[in-house]
This record gives structure tokens, sequence and C-alpha cells, in this order.
């Protein structure tokens, strides 16, 4: 997560999370930007570019070779859901796969014309010396993708566990006044692909396990509500128009509605002793569900296995609209 930092009052501002066609861009565009400023995004990565994709040829976004003589095989999702891309990738693989180094060495010449040979240029680069027939023995597999594709970033995790040469590069971009930042994480193990899931819909623990009272005065008010440091803060995130679900833990989804947007504090269970121990919004629409939504078919409808013990989390946007419509069917 990325901040502005308020130096004068000991405090952060959150910037606004945006995506590429929100600046304008395109994917070529993001292609582009890697190309030229890989050593800057990755300055310890030891890797080196030779080519990137050109219009109308069935080549990948970016390739490379790394100290070993591995070839590694970049694609881009700059956008969500297209779950063909990493498909697309491995059919990159066996294609590219099958080069020998004459025919990487006369791509990699297209691309730098006044470089030396790729053999050359590799072995001056790592400091080492390999031979023209250790080049590309072994691909690897690299998909760069939106922070919020959580459905790319889970079928990633899933093709590493299986043995695969598989990582997971995310992107996220941000909005700072007229300023867009950009940032990059490249996670050589598995990451967790929901973390970054707040597509307007959010699931909230009632905490039953406090005893009820806090389920039952969330159903009673019809309000979402979270309790003491630092968990109260999860209802700073919710914004006029976010659709709320209260999920209740053992049972499901039990109540649903609409964010203010007014943010209220007040003592906890009316306890003067915890002043403004409790952040809550009310809810516009609130609707209790006759019949509960369960943990299975939450997960069956997102193909996630959410963790239902957290306090609050964001869920992506089809999950959301589709959980609110089977609470009003």
């Amino acid at each position: 997560m990325l901040f502005e930092l308020d130096k004068q009052n000991h405090s952060v501002n959150k910037t606004t999370k945006v995506r590429l066609f929100d600046i304008g861009w395109k994917e070529e565009d993001l292609q582009t930007l890697l190309y030229d400023n890989l050593d800057k995004v990755f300055p310890d990565d030891d890797l080196l570019l030779i080519m990137q994709s050109r219009k109308w040829q069935e080549e990948p976004d970016l390739m490379a070779i790394d100290s070993e003589g591995n070839l590694n095989i970049f694609e881009l999702k700059a956008w969500e859901s297209l779950d063909f891309n990493l498909l697309q990738a491995l059919r990159y693989g066996q294609i590219f796969g099958q080069y020998k180094y004459e025919s990487l060495n006369e791509l990699y010449k297209k691309f730098n014309p006044s470089a030396s040979d790729l053999l050359d240029t590799v072995n001056q680069k790592f400091s080492v010396s390999l031979k023209a027939e250790q080049i590309n023995l072994k691909q690897k597999f690299i998909i760069i993708t939106n922070g919020t594709d959580h459905k790319t970033r889970q079928s990633i995790n899933y093709w590493a566990a299986q043995g695969l040469s598989i990582q997971s590069w995310v992107y996220r971009l941000h909005k700072l006044n007229e300023h867009t930042l950009i940032e990059f994480d490249r996670f050589k193990i598995l990451d967790n692909p929901f973390e970054d899931l707040q597509g307007g819909y959010y699931i909230l623990n009632t905490n039953i396990q406090g005893g009820g009272d806090d389920d039952e005065e969330m159903l009673k008010e019809g309000k979402a509500a979270a309790y003491f440091e630092p968990w109260k803060y999860k209802i700073e995130n919710l914004k006029k128009g976010d659709t709320v679900f209260l999920y209740r833990s053992g049972t499901g989804i039990v109540a649903m509605g609409i964010a203010s947007g007014d943010l209220k504090t007040k003592s906890y269970q009316d306890d003067d002793e915890y002043e403004d121990e409790e952040y809550y919004q009310k809810l516009k629409d609130f609707k209790i569900l006759e019949k509960p939504i369960p943990a299975s078919e939450i997960k069956k409808i997102g193909e996630v296995n959410y963790v239902f013990m957290q306090t609050m989390f964001g869920i992506d946007q089809d999950t959301g609209k589709e959980l609110w419509k089977q609470g009003h069917g």
C-alpha cells in the first residue's frame, strides 16, 4: 500500500488506485515502459532483455535471458479476467523453447542491431562463460498483472505449486494530485492474490464470537461497525455507495446494505470506559436475509478461498453483484 507522508502532522494520506485506461494508456505502453526501464524497476534482477513483441506477430510481450542461459517469457495482463493469457504464455514457451541459439541471436540482433552477439553480451553482462548450447535449455514464465486481478494471481500460484517455473509480478497505479505513481512487486514465492481486492464490495464480520451483542446490534440498527484498535479503522475504508455484506461466523452472510459514507464513532456497547472504540456507518437499503448465504456458496461464486475470520475484506465486483442479486432473490 502506498501513502503520501504528511511530515508536518505526522500522518499519512491514502493515494487513489487507478488502472491503465484511467491514465490513457494501453497494454503496449506498459510493455514499452518495462522494456526501456527493467533495470530501474528491478535493479537486482539478472536479466538481459532481447526483444519485445511487434504488432501482428505471434510473440511474447517480452523475452529475456538470465545468467544461467534460461529463456524468460513475459506476458502482460493489463486487463482482468482474461484467463487465456496464461495459456498463451505457455504456447509461447512451446514455440520459442525450441529455438536454437542461432535463432535467438538473430532475434536479439533485430532489436539490438549495434550490440555484440547474444552469447558475448550474456557472458560479459553476467561474468559467466556460457556456451551456445547452454542457451535456452529451460524456460521460465513471468506474468505481469494488475494487483486486483486475483483470478490470474491465484492461477499462477496453482501452477507454481505444480512445479512450473512461473512467477507473478504485480504492478499498481496510484494517483496523487496531478502525479501518477507506479509500484511493482515481484513474487518469487507464492503471493496473496486477494490483498488488493477493493472493488466497492466488502464482507464485514459481525463479531458473533464476542458474545452476540455486536452481531445483534448491527442487524437491529442496520449498520457496519468494528471495534477497538486497529480493527475499528477498517470502517474508514468504506466510501459512500460501497456495498457491505454482514457475515456471521458459522452462518454466512446474514444482511447487506449500502454504506452512507458518514463515519461515526461512539462508546463500545455504550460503556463510557470505551469511548470512541466503535467506528460505524449506517447502511442504506439495508436488508436482513431470510436465507443466509453460507461460506461455501460465497467461495463457489468468487472462486476464492476467502478467510472469513478477518474483520473486513474486499471482494471483486462480479462476486459482489452476484451476492447482492442472491440476497434479493
